[in-house]
């Protein structure tokens, strides 16, 4: 009977779709004995090529299971197709996790997941719905998924482009929130001329007024923000376009610390506007400046006093001397500003 077996390869691939998810968060432990017995570049190379098996066989799938004329014994060989590749997708998550950083893994973990995910809700649709419009949407959610991720420069090619990637995305969305700041510190004559933004007519004011103590606060604040977006900036275009300058824990530390820095700035930002809270500010700016003070220790770490040290601090190659007196020189501005932005002081 094609159609039980057609219904219960559907089922049956709903419950793969859900313990591969499962699977791929529940990561194994790397070990020692774990070696890297295939190199990374051969690994992304069959994790496309596994995607691109799946986008294949979702139209067949799609064209064979059309609500209104479905293809039964048509339908049972992509269904396998479908069910033994999310499977592979799987391993190949897995197989990566036995030797890849945390920043390149988590890049190609969230593909693997988005694409079962958007599977899972294909199969779903397919299997309950009457409309060929629902399940030409969703197939082409699954195709639009993977034409993204199978696009040239799309998927990082080592840890090193993945973190790059993140500090890019990061500092775009830093530059967003200075301009945002920029405006807060605005004087009211100023924004007065900016073009109505329609919230008055909701009954919102999208733009409280500062108080002069308020406006002095958040100025303050504006020379902190802009160092911290120049020194993002620095560290994106020199240190992590440097080939080999840091090994793969390194990096990952410098793509958690962007994350941090952004979280920090934006929150600190959002605390400026009007009927400020002074100790919310206060504990904004200090989560800033610590989150500074560890991509510190890492952009000038302390002279090491030997080889062996030089070693431990597993730096494998040797930073730019002008470049690391520009850091000197940024980090001692962050301190002074950083004592000017503390709210709380007379």
């Amino acid at each position: 009977n094609y159609i039980l077996s057609a219904k219960e390869l559907l089922s049956s691939l709903q419950e793969s779709c859900k313990n591969g998810l499962i699977a791929i968060s529940d990561s194994p432990e790397k070990t020692q004995d774990d070696q890297s017995s295939t190199v990374f570049a051969t690994l992304r190379t069959d994790f496309l090529s596994i995607l691109a098996l799946l986008h294949a066989a979702t139209t067949k799938v799609t064209l064979s299971l059309k609500p209104g004329s479905p293809q039964y014994k048509a339908s049972l060989t992509p269904l396998k197709d479908l069910s033994n590749n999310v499977a592979a997708l799987v391993h190949s998550i897995r197989l990566m996790q036995l030797t890849q950083a945390k920043t390149i893994l988590n890049e190609y973990e969230s593909v693997a997941k988005s694409a079962i995910r958007a599977i899972d809700s294909f199969i779903c649709t397919v299997s309950s719905s009457t409309s060929s419009d629902d399940c030409l949407r969703k197939a082409g959610e699954i195709h639009e998924l993977i034409d993204h991720a199978r696009k040239p420069g799309s998927l990082s090619p080592d840890n090193q482009a993945a973190v790059l990637k993140k500090w890019s995305q990061d500092h775009d969305s830093l530059k967003d929130g200075f301009e945002e700041l920029n405006e807060l510190c605005q004087p009211e004559d100023a924004k007065d001329d900016l073009e109505d933004d329609g919230w008055d007519e909701l009954g919102f004011e999208s733009n409280q007024k500062l108080s002069e103590e308020e406006l002095a606060r958040a100025v303050n604040i504006q020379t902190l923000i802009k160092i911290v977006v120049l020194l993002h900036q620095k560290v994106l275009k020199t240190t992590l376009s440097q080939k080999n300058r840091w090994p793969d824990p390194v990096l990952d530390d410098l793509a958690d610390l962007s994350n941090v820095l952004l979280c920090s700035t934006d929150e600190l930002i959002s605390s400026l506007y009007g009927n400020q809270n002074v100790e919310a500010i206060q504990g904004h700016s200090q989560s800033l400046l610590q989150a500074l003070e560890r991509l510190k220790a890492i952009l000038l770490p302390q002279t090491q006093s030997s080889l062996e040290d030089r070693m431990a601090a597993l730096s494998v190659s040797a930073p730019d001397e002008k470049v690391q007196k520009w850091f000197a020189m940024c980090f001692h501005q962050i301190e002074q500003a950083g004592r000017r932005t503390n709210p709380l002081q007379p």
